[in-house]
């Protein structure tokens, strides 16, 4: 219990000394641990620990937090930027989709309209439209297809050091046909006597939410996230490779910010 009461006073003290206006430049180092689905529906999982870049820029046009965005038009309520994301691939050897071609890890990027429905005493609620496409991280960087995410947030901005940092929303998830093949069709000759055949279609992806949380601690970065994913009902609940309709996936890092301007 000492020792816990000594850490709890030195995050305290770093607290305090963190309070101030936010960087326009933060840089650092960390790791991070993982545990996600091999793909959404498997019912395979896995965790991983990575060593994880820490990097905050947070220009008039340009700032990564959590992604790059580019800003086109900003205004109090309004946003248009280009949002990006990575879209990670899991162990390749699962049993649902033993012998068929390894799926590669997604950069995804697009267009992003975000509307300030309310603001409230903690944070705003905002309304946002995704549009993403979606790319293959190998050799060829093959185009597999676009995501459209029609998002509802609620969001709590740190405007200074030391403040937490909080995002929960909710979302469905639509997709094309050829990102929806891209994970859950099953070729003729890839069809085993458990594994038909099966050609995806285009269209209602399931439903998301997630919750997330980031602080600044002195010299320290924490974050972390848990998210829900719902495939039921969706236009490919039905393909053999969903065995597992409902998952949750979560991670946490921890960062060292060594430099800051």
């Amino acid at each position: 219990m000492k020792h816990l009461a000594s850490v709890a006073l030195l995050l305290l003290a770093a607290d305090a000394l963190a309070q101030g206006p936010l960087p326009s430049l933060e840089l650092g180092a960390g790791v991070g641990v993982i545990s996600l689905p091999d793909y959404r529906g498997s019912s395979s999982s896995s965790t991983h620990v990575l060593p994880l870049p820490y990097i905050k820029y947070r220009g008039d046009r340009v700032r990564v937090d959590n992604g790059v965005r580019a800003f086109f038009f900003e205004s109090e309520d309004l946003l248009l930027t280009l949002s990006a994301n990575l879209a990670m691939a899991g162990d390749d050897n699962t049993s649902e989709r033993k012998g068929m071609d390894n799926l590669n890890p997604l950069f995804e990027i697009g267009p992003a309209l975000n509307y300030r429905l309310h603001k409230l005493q903690y944070g705003s609620l905002w309304f946002d439209l995704l549009l993403r496409y979606a790319y293959t991280l190998d050799s060829d960087f093959d185009h597999v297809g676009e995501v459209f995410e029609p998002r509802l947030a609620w969001r709590k901005p740190a405007n200074r050091l030391g403040e937490w940092k909080l995002r929960y929303s909710i979302s469905p998830l639509f997709a094309s046909k050829d990102y929806h093949e891209y994970f859950y069709s099953v070729a003729s000759d890839e069809a085993t006597s458990s594994r038909p055949a099966y050609d995806a279609d285009g269209g209602y992806s399931g439903l998301r939410s997630e919750f997330t949380v980031s602080k600044r601690i002195g010299k320290f970065w924490l974050g972390g996230f848990v998210r829900y994913d719902n495939l039921r009902n969706s236009v490919i609940d039905d393909s053999p490779l969903v065995t597992e309709p409902e998952s949750w996936l979560g991670g946490i890092a921890l960062s060292w910010v060594f430099y800051e301007k």
